[in-house]
């Protein structure tokens, strides 16, 4: 049997890395649409949390724009970059170096089982 390395969540859920973004200013402008699309859903489904949003929204973009170059992105299977991009980093940990893989909660869906 073949087995495959590499990040737990990665693989579960195959997402699958995109290289759609090669310089800030393409992932600036991927952003800045994608948060208007989680506004609109923010307005729709929790109007009171919309202001908390942009407010937190503007200082993660200045943080993630800071260490871009360190980031990998990722997509599910479609490769739909429309919806949202996963972030990945590496991180010193206890003197390890750890993946974080970070989302945008707003833009994630519940599922039950």
């Amino acid at each position: 049997t073949a087995t495959e390395s590499g990040v737990d969540v990665v693989l579960n859920h195959r997402l699958c890395e995109t290289f759609a973004f090669s310089d800030k200013k393409s992932y600036t402008l991927y952003l800045k649409d994608y948060m208007k699309k989680l506004v609109a859903k923010l307005e729709e489904k929790s109007p009171e949390q919309v202001e908390v949003f942009k407010t937190n929204m503007n200082k993660v973009m200045k943080e993630i724009l800071s260490r871009f170059k360190e980031m990998q992105m990722f997509t599910g299977e479609s490769m739909d970059c429309d919806g949202m991009v996963a972030l990945m980093e590496y991180r010193e940990i206890d003197g390890e170096s750890v993946p974080i893989l970070m989302f945008f909660k707003h833009g994630l869906e519940e599922e039950k089982f």
